[in-house]
């Protein structure tokens, strides 16, 4: 189909053809166009025509002065000279001075030489007869006599001016052949210019303008929020490809404002639902949005993460305050199965140092409590400090987090044993920068980074708690040992 075409390609054709129509217009013209050498040939023609009769009115007029003239007799043999050699051009063709310029003269057609033939018969005819009257007015002849003559040469002259004429007629029914064959060239060049320009009006029209007109009535739709207008136009062409590029913006606006909007309700996981390669491009506006969302969704996490740690440690901060420290074990149980079920883990195992023995090579970490599968779990393990990741943990008094886990693990680190976390978070218990306790919490599933950071902040609360415990428990012990000892020394005394 015509619209399916390049419009460049139809401008390069329409350059074509107006250019074609130009050099037609230029032959045509250049052609049939009545030259001045015509019109100047006619003017040839009657001028040594009016030679002719010049040489006849001399004539005349010598023979009927009373004397002979020697001057008008001249000028009658310089007529008739002058006439043969401009009347030899009209025959032979040539280049002749008239007018002051010159003309340049064809060689004659058949129809032409035969009227030429004709006029040089009667010219040779008159040209004799006027030569005996003037030979005959220099011998003094009678004027009865001369009279005959001259009237039998004005009936020659007569001959020769009809005969003059047809050559003349000739030539001026070629100019008006010429007229006519322009008239009617000028018509089918009129039609055919008239052809062209309406072809391309109607091309241009349909194929440009029409198009450009329904593209400026849907885009300034578009430009006032109708999203869901879109351009009837589907040519494979320039202007088809301007209508799909905009069709495709308003797609992209209108699933851009879904996009935002689903933000401004407040949908943070929403996802944008157009051409994905548009996000290609960080100068978009749809890019722009998803920048948008990320922030609102990061700024959205942070409060969750804040406000989820602000209400566990709310929620712990109340748990110590309801424990027993006289119950030091309860109390582990009770923190580490908060810390599991808060954090969402699965496991988790509490240690506290036992350093009951002076010898400081000789203390250990004893397991208090342990949780696993929502129900207290009973772990015996001592393990030394600096052994295990958990002892390295306690000894550097920094926290280990695991995130690659080997299968190895529960075999050769792993306390509690029996599978493989994909996540181990060791926080030791450190209480004026001396380590009191551990904990171990295993999960598989992912401990995200803020839920690490609040494991480490109930190890900072209730390490106060903790030491307040132990120093209980020690204090009881010194109390049940000094009641033995005064009972012992009693029985003995």
């Amino acid at each position: 189909m015509l619209k399916n075409i390049k419009i460049r390609y139809i401008a390069y054709f329409f350059g074509a053809v107006l250019l074609l129509l130009a050099l037609i217009n230029y032959l045509v013209v250049s052609t049939f166009a009545i030259k001045p050498q015509q019109t100047q040939i006619i003017g040839y023609t009657l001028q040594i025509r009016e030679i002719a009769n010049q040489m006849k009115l001399t004539l005349s007029i010598l023979s009927n002065l009373e004397f002979y003239n020697e001057k008008l007799a001249d000028d009658i043999r310089r007529l008739e000279a002058a006439y043969s050699i401009r009347f030899a051009v009209l025959e032979n063709g040539g280049q002749v001075e008239h007018n002051n310029q010159k003309l340049n003269i064809p060689k004659p057609d058949e129809k032409t030489k035969i009227i030429l033939q004709k006029i040089r018969t009667q010219w040779q005819g008159y040209s004799k007869d006027v030569t005996l009257i003037s030979d005959k007015l220099t011998g003094g002849k009678s004027t009865d006599t001369l009279k005959l003559d001259q009237q039998f040469v004005a009936e020659k002259y007569a001959l020769f001016v009809n005969a003059h004429d047809q050559l003349t007629a000739i030539y001026q029914e070629g100019l008006e052949t010429q007229y006519n064959q322009l008239q009617w060239a000028f018509i089918i060049l009129g039609l055919l210019n008239f052809l062209t320009v309406a072809g391309i009006y109607y091309v241009v029209r349909n194929l440009i303008l029409v198009p450009i007109h329904v593209i400026s009535q849907s885009s300034r739709q578009l430009a006032r929020g109708n999203l869901a207008e879109k351009i009837p136009y589907d040519a494979r062409n320039e202007i088809g490809y301007i209508a799909r590029n905009i069709n495709e913006l308003a797609d992209i606006l209108q699933s851009a404002t879904e996009f935002s909007r689903q933000i401004g309700q407040g949908n943070l996981n929403v996802e944008y639902k157009g051409d994905l390669s548009i996000l290609e491009n960080k100068e978009s506006i749809v890019s722009a949005l998803e920048l948008m969302r990320n922030q609102l969704r990061e700024v959205a996490q942070r409060e969750y993460q804040d406000r989820w740690t602000s209400e566990g440690v709310a929620q712990f901060s109340e748990l110590l305050r309801n424990l027993d420290y006289r119950q030091i074990d309860e109390m582990c149980y009770e923190v580490i199965k908060f810390a599991v079920t808060y954090i969402q883990a699965h496991q988790g195992i509490l240690f506290v140092l036992n350093d009951d023995i002076p010898n400081i090579n000789e203390h250990f970490l004893e397991p208090k409590a342990a949780f696993a599968a929502n129900k207290r779990k009973i772990f015996k393990e001592r393990l030394k400090i600096g052994e295990t990741l958990i002892g390295q943990a306690f000894a550097d008094k920094e926290t280990i987090f695991l995130d690659q886990v080997p299968d190895t693990y529960e075999k050769i680190m792993s306390a509690l044993g029996n599978s493989t976390p994909r996540n181990v978070l060791i926080v030791p218990i450190i209480y004026q920068e001396q380590a009191v306790g551990v904990m171990e919490i295993l999960s598989l599933g992912e401990i995200p980074p803020y839920r690490v950071r609040f494991a480490e902040r109930l190890a900072e609360i209730f390490a106060s708690a903790l030491s307040n415990a132990k120093t209980y428990e020690k204090s009881q012990k010194l109390f049940v040992e000094s009641q033995e000892v005064e009972k012992r020394t009693a029985r003995r005394g």
